[in-house]
């Protein structure tokens, strides 16, 4: 038994994960504290150092996890060289869009890395970084054989893309994981090395398809996420509340799943992963309209939210340029510290380039900068300045928040459907299909509009 399947069963086998951010770092200590050893390579060397030191950097993982780790045997490093004893490598780092185009440099640097410092053995690489179908082959099987690395002989290929829910409410044991790989030694290898750490694998017959299982779960999300924003927006101008009606649509027990506006869409997922499959769609001469068109409407939500806010300030008589503006959440989902992407920072921006005077309330995150002012959030609502501001938006619906003391609002927008029914202050809501001159509070669904904002 000497194969990394084998070395895996045995609990024999060293892990290394490549990039240790909100994936590689709940990796590492999972497969830690289920025996293995671990090693974790970064480029970032204040990343390690804080692990080695026994702290933690990523909301979802505490301090004393990172700790049982490093007793266990974890080793944090940025050393390449910390790579030559393992047997299977994760690899967990960033991919993104730049200029209209996937951004797939670290996981070729991470894939070189590991092709020019395995060992010479039958060695597992499994790529957990988000990329566009068909990326395995073209990045990671080239990159390895580019090397002296042949996939699929002394280098068994497979791809298991994160599931990481920042602030969610399951745990990371209880997600299952899509393992996909072109051959039955392959993905047996991958399947029987994540059943470690979580309860139940989904193997699919190829990387391709569980390249595009990753992109399709962000995609179904983002379309459905522009569908209710463009109802709502439709809603305000025909005067129904977009709310009620997703809430009545909700009590079918079929064919529907209730999604809810809101101010845009954020995160490391939703707002990036479904332009993967709009690039290869244009790169094929097959251009996915409806992911497109999607993509627009959730990008066009911030300038709506302004606009908004715009228009309830002049019927006022006041106007934005100048207008004191409070904003309750900067963060792109609540009780979260991750800024990435956020349609709160974007709708800062824009107030800030309008001329308006802001002000930021949220307790999870230490400063920020807003076009190329540096604001450094207060933790809670304060009562002066509600009262002093000419309109109070509220962006994201942090559990901490205290929201009595915005019946000293003159104008309250809630971008989150947040707010209390029994708030006496004016408010509007989008899709809640009323004008500012009407005090009305926004109907409160029963669950949260998280859907928006969710990674």
């Amino acid at each position: 038994m000497n194969g990394v399947r084998d070395r895996v069963i045995r609990a024999d086998a060293t892990i290394a994960v490549v990039g240790l951010g909100y994936v590689g770092l709940p990796l590492a200590c999972h497969f830690s504290e289920a025996g293995f050893d671990v090693v974790g390579f970064d480029i970032d060397l204040n990343r390690v150092e804080q692990l080695r030191d026994g702290t933690s950097y990523v909301e979802d993982v505490d301090d004393d996890a990172v700790r049982r780790a490093l007793d266990q045997g974890f080793e944090p490093t940025t050393y390449a060289n910390a790579l030559e004893e393992a047997d299977a490598f994760l690899v967990a780092v960033p991919t993104g869009v730049e200029q209209s185009e996937p951004d797939m440099s670290a996981v070729r640097k991470a894939t070189e890395s590991v092709a020019t410092n395995a060992p010479d053995r039958e060695v597992l690489f499994v790529c957990c970084s988000t990329v566009y179908p068909g990326a395995t082959d073209e990045i990671i099987r080239t990159t390895l054989r580019e090397n002296g690395r042949e996939p699929g002989e002394d280098v068994l290929v497979a791809f298991a893309p994160e599931r990481i829910n920042p602030g969610g409410s399951y745990d990371f044991e209880d997600i299952p994981i899509v393992v996909g790989a072109d051959t039955d030694e392959e993905r047996e290898a991958a399947k029987t090395l994540f059943e470690a750490v979580v309860d139940d694998t989904v193997p699919v017959d190829s990387t391709g398809a569980a390249e595009m299982a990753k992109v399709l779960e962000n995609t179904y999300r983002m379309v459905n996420i522009a569908l209710v924003n463009e109802v709502a927006r439709h809603a305000e101008a025909i005067g129904v509340d977009a709310w009620e009606a997703i809430e009545a649509a909700g009590t079918k027990p079929f064919g529907f799943q209730a999604f809810y506006p809101g101010p845009g869409v954020g995160g490391h997922c939703i707002p990036v992963d479904p332009q993967f499959l709009s690039w290869q769609g244009r790169r094929n001469g097959q251009q996915l309209n409806l992911v497109e068109q999607a993509h627009a409407i959730n990008e066009s939500m911030p300038n709506h939210v302004v606009d908004r806010v715009e228009t309830a300030l002049a019927g006022r008589g006041v106007s934005l340029e100048s207008a004191s503006v409070s904003i309750l959440g900067i963060t792109y989902k609540p009780n979260v510290g991750d800024i990435r992407n956020s349609p709160a920072l974007s709708i800062c921006e824009l107030l800030d380039s309008r001329g308006a005077n802001i002000d930021v309330v949220d307790p999870y995150v230490d400063e920020v900068l807003v076009n190329e002012t540096t604001f450094e959030p207060t933790d809670e609502i304060e009562r002066d300045a509600i009262a002093d501001a000419d309109a109070v938006l509220l962006l994201v619906d942090h559990d901490a928040f205290d929201y009595d003391v915005l019946n000293d609002a003159p104008i309250v927008f809630d971008g989150q459907d947040g707010l209390p029914d029994d708030l006496s202050t004016i408010t509007m809501a989008l899709g809640d299909g009323t004008t500012v001159e009407q005090d009305h509070s926004p109907h409160t669904s029963p669950t949260t509009s998280s859907n928006t904002f969710q990674s």
